[in-house]
Order: C-alpha cells, then sequence, then structure tokens
C-alpha cells in the first residue's frame, strides 16, 4: 500500500485509534483469557491525555483517505540512574495495524517513520515489549532489526483458579 500519510494524532483521531485498539485486543483476550477481559474501556483517560499533553510523549497515525489504518503510542525516555549507563531510548507502548491493512508495509513504514522521530528526539535506541504468541509482530520486529533484551516470566501460584 502506498498512498498513505504519517502524522501526529490529534484528540480527534482516538475513535480510529481505538477501533484498531479493538481489534488488537480481541486477539489477547482470545489468547491470553488469564490476563486480558472484554472490556470497553481499553486505556484509562488520564494515559491517553498524557500523549497530548507531554512533549516527551505522542500518538503517531498512519492515515489513507483520511481513515486511520494504524497506530504507534511512543515515548522519549531518559535513564539517569547511578547503576545504569546513562541513555536516551524510545518506547513503543502500543503499535498497530489495522485487520485489513496488514501485510500492505502499514507497519514497515510506520516503524521507519518511528525510528526517525526517536532519533530526532535523541533517542540511541528503541525499545518495546510484545507478546510471544503474536508471531507476526515478533517478525516484523526481527526484520527491523530488533533482538530480545528480556524475557518476563509468569507462574501461577494456585491451581484451583487455573482451572476455573
Amino acid at each position: 500500500m502506498e498512498n498513505f500519510s504519517i502524522r501526529k494524532a490529534v484528540w480527534e483521531d482516538l475513535d480510529g485509534i481505538l477501533k484498531i485498539k479493538n481489534e488488537a485486543h480481541r486477539l489477547y483476550v482470545e489468547e491470553r483469557p488469564d490476563v486480558y477481559r472484554e472490556s470497553e474501556i481499553l486505556y484509562t483517560e488520564g494515559f491517553l491525555k498524557s500523549f497530548f499533553r507531554h512533549d516527551r510523549k505522542v500518538i503517531l497515525v498512519a492515515l489513507t483517505n483520511d481513515e486511520i489504518i494504524a497506530y504507534g503510542f511512543i515515548e522519549c525516555m531518559k535513564v539517569n540512574l547511578p547503576m545504569m549507563v546513562e541513555r536516551q531510548y524510545a518506547y513503543i507502548h502500543d503499535f498497530a495495524v489495522s485487520e485489513k491493512h496488514r501485510e500492505q508495509g502499514v507497519a514497515t513504514r510506520l516503524l521507519a517513520y518511528i525510528e526517525e522521530y526517536a532519533s530526532g528526539n535523541g533517542a540511541s535506541r528503541i525499545e518495546l515489549a510484545v507478546h510471544l504468541f503474536s508471531k507476526e509482530a515478533i517478525g516484523l520486529y526481527e526484520k527491523f532489526g530488533f533482538t530480545p533484551r528480556a524475557l518476563r516470566m509468569e507462574k501461577e501460584l494456585d491451581e484451583k483458579k487455573k482451572r476455573e
């Protein structure tokens, strides 16, 4: 797909963003019902507003014919702790492409745009978290040069709850 643009989101874009988030959330509920549940509220109002009020946060959207077809929630962060190397990085809080626009190069172009945005804001790297069941997303990120840095693990403590 060649005919789309990328820009910073405005508050009026939220309906389009949330439509795509709902599509992605359905997969999360299906794959991990022990963690995710159906909900009409997917983000808190405070979380959303922070991306419109904070100079280190932005939502980038891809559009075609005034329809939002993908988004990325980006935060530019600084690490300045005595035990860590001082650095700046961009963190992708959320990233999704609408179901009907997948496999058309939208994610690739949006990620390239995010790289430019991050670099232009002083970031030396981009970080994100991805679910292990999201094989397509993992493949995309690996194609883009992302490598694993940590593995988040879990253990169910109450076997009765697990079976319920």
